[in-house]
């Protein structure tokens, strides 16, 4: 444990002198691979994107749509999959979108079978989940950032059909690094 916060500290201090310091960002772009690993460990693909925009000093809104398909756990049977998600986030420490923040959201999960194996008699799922999120950004190179984040995905409307496919909308503890790209 000692060696990953020694490690992590001199990463730190390497990175720090490359970091742009520009302040009061208030609208971010990016692209949201996640949804491309999960596609791909499940034999398919699958990409998504963000945009957040500032509203007040220290509040923002992010909004995001991500599209995935992928075969489940049942021979030939596929899944295609669009989630939309809004969050609510607050920057306690700044008035830009380069600090830390803590935010509040939900996503919704539409989700259509097909394929040649056996289908459900209803091909068709909604998942609706709440999400708490903490984390902190900061710039890496002049239209970059580096997004350092932790949440909680917790699904309030489950799936009726399938009951593996937790597995697919990544429920649970969620962590990263993400990367945004900002346009002054």
């Amino acid at each position: 444990m000692r060696k990953k916060v020694v490690f992590a500290a001199f990463l730190g201090i390497m990175v720090l002198p490359f970091c742009n310091a520009q302040t009061n960002i208030d609208h971010l772009f990016s692209l949201d691979l996640g949804y491309s690993l999960t596609g791909l460990t499940n034999s398919g693909w699958g990409i998504g994107i963000n945009y957040e925009q500032k509203l007040l000093d220290y509040l923002s809104v992010k909004g995001g749509i991500g599209h995935m398909t992928f075969l489940t756990g049942q021979d030939d049977v596929y899944c295609a999959s669009v989630n939309i998600s809004l969050f609510l986030n607050y920057y306690p420490l700044g008035s830009g979108l380069d600090t830390v923040y803590v935010g509040l959201g939900g996503g919704v999960d539409f989700m259509n079978y097909f394929g040649g194996g056996p289908l459900p008699d209803n091909p068709e799922d909604t998942l609706i989940s709440i999400i708490p999120i903490t984390g902190w950004k900061w710039h890496v190179l002049k239209p970059l950032m580096l997004d350092v984040y932790v949440g909680y995905k917790a699904v309030i409307q489950d799936a009726e059909n399938y009951r593996k496919i937790k597995d697919y909308v990544n429920a649970g503890v969620q962590f990263g690094v993400g990367f945004k790209v900002f346009f002054i």
